[in-house]
């Protein structure tokens, strides 16, 4: 399937979704009630969208080269893409829908959570301790991007890889602080407008203990495109 890539299964069913309250030495006000959230069946890609994958759409559409693809720190062919903005990212998804008579999405928030954690609401990817070798962070020593696949031990319950580390993700969701408050437990979307997107799963300059966990939450403006923000595909079926 043209630049796509591989994806993998998330079956329906419920997680848990958000933060207890009280248990993190740090401020997680944003991510709380922790709750039960049921998902339909998905699938989200394996790995995030890579350079050369994005390469075909910006050959085959004339849309502009990301600003960071000429600094060697994040240009590698399967470097994960970074330097696009929210509006990219969907682009990018219109334009390989179209090309695989598909429809590919940005997955939503819970749906990033729960891809990224599994059913048991655990702290990390890999279970409730913190691994500073496990996921490329500010805590290693890379300082830079690196490829796809390369923390083989990065792989969340379902087998996604690179969920947390490297570079933050798009979601589809608009960001509200309270949004775990008021948003339905069945599918939610989160809030239905606002100024900035949801980015999950941290990145190659923030301290992972604290960004590198399941829950934690983060947003960005839209229309910015740094170079510390990709994103991955979903699809609800494929036709």
């Amino acid at each position: 399937m043209s630049s796509a890539g591989e994806f993998i299964f998330i079956p329906a069913g419920p997680f848990l979704m958000g933060t207890v309250v009280g248990t993190h030495q740090s401020k997680t006000d944003e991510e709380e009630p922790q709750r039960q959230i049921m998902l339909d069946d998905f699938y989200i890609g394996r790995y995030p969208v890579t350079a050369a994958q994005y390469q075909s759409f910006v050959s085959k559409t004339g849309r502009s080269t990301p600003r960071y693809q000429s600094d060697v720190r994040f240009n590698s062919s399967l470097m994960p893409i970074v330097g696009v903005t929210w509006y990219d990212a969907v682009a990018f998804c219109d334009w390989l829908s179209t090309e695989n008579n598909q429809n590919f999405r940005l997955p939503t928030e819970a749906e990033w959570e729960k891809s990224a954690r599994g059913v048991d609401g655990r702290q990390y990817i890999w279970g409730d301790q913190w691994k500073p070798n496990q996921a490329n962070f500010a805590e290693s020593s890379f300082k830079q991007l690196v490829q796809v696949g390369f923390y083989e031990k990065n792989v969340s319950p379902y087998g996604c890889q690179d969920m947390v580390g490297n570079c933050y993700q798009w979601c589809s969701d608009w960001f509200h602080s309270e949004t775990y408050k008021y948003s339905p437990n069945i599918n939610p979307k989160g809030a239905k407008d606002g100024r900035r997107k949801v980015i999950r799963g941290g990145s190659w300059n923030t301290k992972g203990k604290f960004s590198g966990r399941c829950a934690n939450r983060a947003a960005h403006p839209p229309d910015q495109a740094p170079n510390w923000i990709g994103f991955r595909l979903a699809i609800d079926e494929f036709c």
